[in-house]
């Protein structure tokens, strides 16, 4: 299964949805295909996927062999050859609907960090230029009041515009830093996208990414609920770049993500790093860390047990005649392996 799904160009044709779908008699009733993603709670966790799971078992049914046992010689071994023959060909339509569940998984985690890389570098573009003119526009603040408190000798007002010229100057220092760091992502990620490229033209499986990513997860509902509250949230480029940043600071301290206080402190930090856009005045008061990363979340339930499924993921279950439930089983077996 995990072998075919490596190769992501392989195509997932109705002619093989069928092949693998379920009998009609067997398939799930009642889940719709929805044109947003759906979550499913999992009663109880899931085992990775593991090579050494498929295990071949083409024995007759006890069943099937007492209801044989008054047959003749020639229609018995024929009732428990068939019978062997259909177990067979049974889980060899449960091996291929696995390897599709696993093909259509890996295509959508490509297209969703796909996505993901263009929103970061379109974000952290703005940011950068938003920063920079912000700061090229302090610089010269700066200047003109040194200018305007040298020649009217004010000291004091002096020793102020020295302080703010310094701190701008500094913000222009760490601003390279954060050109130059964003540089290296760039090249790094052309050299593995070449990399990858001449990997399948020559036939091969490339190695995994040097580049530092990060594991997509689909949102949760109050993850949903909080952006559809901040309007600006994928709207307003630099406010959006700069709630990622947050959000990956708390997850550093150890903030759930799944908490109330979780988003309490990304509200109150994008407005400290923000002010202008929000017209609050910023604090200049340290944050200190409020939360454990072993916490669970509010209602005591781990985030390990809601699966989402995507559209495509949906439609794929409907096709197969598997119920959402059995498919959001096996994705989470996959996001263990």
């Amino acid at each position: 299964m995990a072998s075919e799904a490596e190769n992501l160009d392989i195509e997932i044709t109705e002619e093989k949805i069928e092949k693998a779908a379920l009998p009609e008699h067997k398939r799930a009733k009642g889940d719709y295909v929805s044109d947003e993603p759906v979550e499913i709670s999992l009663d109880d966790d899931v085992s990775p996927v593991t090579k050494d799971e498929v295990k071949e078992n083409f024995d007759v049914s006890p069943k099937v062999e007492e209801e044989a046992k008054d047959l003749s010689e020639i229609e018995k071994r024929a009732t428990l050859a068939q019978n062997r023959i259909n177990k067979a060909v049974a889980q060899a339509k449960e091996f291929q609907r696995r390897e599709l569940m696993a093909l259509q998984y890996a295509k959508d985690l490509k297209d969703q960090n796909e996505q993901l890389r263009k929103q970061y570098k379109q974000y952290s573009t703005s940011y950068g230029d938003e920063f920079g003119s912000r700061v090229e526009s302090q610089i010269s603040l700066a200047k003109q009041a040194l200018r305007q408190a040298t020649d009217s000798g004010d000291s004091e007002a002096i020793a102020a515009a020295t302080e703010a010229l310094t701190l701008a100057t500094s913000d222009k220092a760490r601003l390279e830093q954060y050109r130059q760091a964003q540089k290296q992502y760039e090249e790094q990620e052309q050299a593995y996208l070449q990399q990858q490229q001449y990997a399948q033209q020559q036939g091969y499986q490339a190695p995994q990414q040097y580049v530092q990513q990060e594991e997509y997860m689909e949102p949760s509902t109050k993850a949903r609920d909080w952006a559809k509250k901040n309007t600006w949230f994928g709207q307003d480029q630099v406010a959006t770049s700069v709630a990622f940043a947050v959000h990956k600071q708390l997850e550093n301290e150890g903030f759930d993500t799944d908490s109330d206080e979780y988003y309490s402190e990304i509200d109150k930090r994008v407005r400290q790093e923000l002010p202008h856009k929000f017209n609050v005045e910023a604090d200049k008061k340290p944050v200190q860390t409020v939360a454990s990363p072993s916490r669970t979340t509010s209602a005591g339930r781990k985030q390990t047990n809601r699966i989402q499924l995507t559209p495509s993921e949906q439609a794929l279950a409907k096709k197969l005649g598997v119920s959402f439930k059995d498919y959001a089983i096996q994705k989470a077996r996959l996001q263990r392996s």
